[in-house]
């Protein structure tokens, strides 16, 4: 969409909250938005157009609404995967001996391999070209809610299972052990309980389960350069568009995702008693909402500092936790 624009010309209108960049979940820091209302080429002069401005710019970037892939509630994982409320996908189409792009009507959980899907929806037969399942090779797919409801299930379980993560690569990625966890990552082991689960499977037109190894070939010959066979082998139809991945239900969460919190709600308690120290005369329960901060609780160290900091009250406290929100808390809520 800023195909047409200068570099200088984008940083000015994200800063001043014109436009936002091509990835959307990002904003410009609050003070950079207050610099730009004063002087628009602040965020490109001072942050962008610098020799190292390739490892600094990202902490001139903030993310409203990230999510802790180490979340074990269900329901948060179904909002997160229904984000696709209302959507209209782009697709190709035949129209007699041309393709045309047509919108879908307004849907919901659509998932598309690619900007424009290369047909329409998986089970529409309507347009199936040269023959009626050809959508399930190349449309896009809807999951329906009890679909969205069984994977948000499913990964919670991997999660239980392979938790907690210290990177997004730990859940992105399979791991190097044995069994499950071995085969695949966290959303996709989710996905394949999905092709598992009888009726609900989306991909049952597509899918081989009846398919058998050829009598004499063993899956650990395919490829002996394979240290894991096992991890390599699956449905043969699995890669189509029709085909749900791991990757696809990533793309559009992806900026969002995070393996660690940043806000946290804390309660605190104190109560004060008599000269004996036994008998309560007062009690009181504090709760205080804060979010760490891209900056040090000492300044002296820059916030884009990724190494050691130098400050003493640094290394000990590491970055500053702004106060959000802070209430006293009833009796009745304790």
């Amino acid at each position: 969409g800023d195909s047409g624009k200068d570099l200088k010309t984008v940083c000015n209108e994200f800063s001043m909250g014109i436009s936002p960049l091509g990835n959307r979940s990002y904003r410009p820091l609050q003070e950079d938005l207050a610099a730009a209302a004063a002087n628009k080429d602040s965020f490109f002069n001072e942050q962008v157009n610098k020799a190292d401005a390739w490892k600094t710019v990202a902490s001139r970037l903030d993310v409203e609404g990230m999510f802790n892939v180490n979340s074990t509630s269900v329901t948060a994982w179904r909002a997160l995967l229904g984000h696709a409320r209302n959507q209209r996908v782009p697709y190709q189409s035949l129209s007699g001996n041309s393709v045309k792009v047509s919108l879908s009507s307004k849907s919901d959980h659509a998932v598309s391999r690619f900007s424009v899907a290369g047909a329409p929806e998986a089970t529409d037969p309507a347009d199936g070209g040269a023959f009626s399942a050809a959508n399930e090779f190349s449309g896009y797919r809807l999951l329906d809610d009890k679909t969205i409801d069984f994977l948000a299930r499913e990964i919670v379980n991997q999660i239980r299972v392979r938790g907690p993560f210290l990177s997004l690569a730990e859940f992105v990625n399979r791991q190097l052990s044995s069994g499950n966890p071995a085969l695949a990552g966290t959303i996709q082991s989710a996905l394949n309980e999905l092709e598992k689960s009888g009726s609900r499977n989306p991909y049952s037109v597509v899918s081989d389960s009846n398919f058998t190894m050829p009598s004499g070939v063993n899956a650990a010959h395919i490829d002996p350069e394979y240290q894991f066979p096992k991890a390599a082998v699956g449905n043969s139809a699995y890669g189509l568009p029709g085909w749900v991945r791991q990757a696809d239900i990533l793309r559009p969460i992806a900026p969002i995702l995070a393996a660690r919190d940043d806000t946290f709600t804390i309660r605190a308690y104190g109560d004060a008693r008599d000269k004996t120290g036994t008998i309560i005369k007062a009690r009181a329960v504090c709760e205080v909402t804060v979010t760490r901060d891209r900056d040090f609780v000492d300044p002296a160290d820059a916030a884009e500092t990724v190494v050691l900091p130098t400050a003493a009250a640094n290394q000990l406290f590491g970055r500053r936790f702004k106060i959000i929100s802070f209430r006293w808390v009833s009796p009745a809520e304790v």
